[in-house]
């Protein structure tokens, strides 16, 4: 009985090491990398008027929030979920990618910050270089990292297309 326990005592201290090992952390920095790199990948869907691609990468809980480049603060999924509806109606066109990329994980939560650059179609049809800086906030649902906030520096020309 005392060498079956001490032997359950072992396997536990083994998973909590290896919960907390810089194997383990680096593997959700890398899985939170991923859910940052796919941003860009649904942000450019969202920029060429497709909004569906944030539905996977976005948690659908009560308490997610989006700050927005056009002014808004939503609070829930479905009210951020029709935000991003309504800019991806209203999109037409661009490319955008990520530099200067932070990432940092504790446990269930990380959060991103990055500079967002690249060309964005204004409202008059010219396209525009653009330069944001961004932050995100995931938290890991049921083994997948989700996003759970997204702000945004304000843009004049975004904000007057919303206007």
């Amino acid at each position: 009985m005392v060498k079956q326990s001490l032997m359950a005592l072992c396997c536990a201290a083994a998973v909590f090491a290896q919960a907390d090992s810089p194997r383990a952390a680096g593997s959700d920095e890398q899985a939170v990398r991923a859910a940052v790199d796919q941003w860009f990948v649904v942000l450019n869907a969202m920029l060429n008027g497709d909004p569906e691609p944030i539905a996977d990468l976005y948690s659908h809980a009560d308490d997610v929030t989006y700050m927005g480049a056009e002014g808004t603060y939503r609070i829930g999924w479905p009210a951020t979920y029709a935000d991003w509806q309504a800019q991806a109606e209203k999109s037409t066109g661009g490319e955008v990618e990520g530099v200067d990329i932070h990432i940092v994980v504790n446990g269930a939560m990380a959060v991103a910050q990055h500079i967002t650059k690249g060309l964005v179609r204004k409202p008059d049809g010219v396209m525009a270089d653009t330069s944001v800086r961004e932050t995100s906030v995931f938290r890991k649902e049921d083994g997948e990292w989700k996003m759970i906030a997204h702000h945004a520096d304000g843009l004049p020309y975004w904000e007057e297309a919303f206007e």
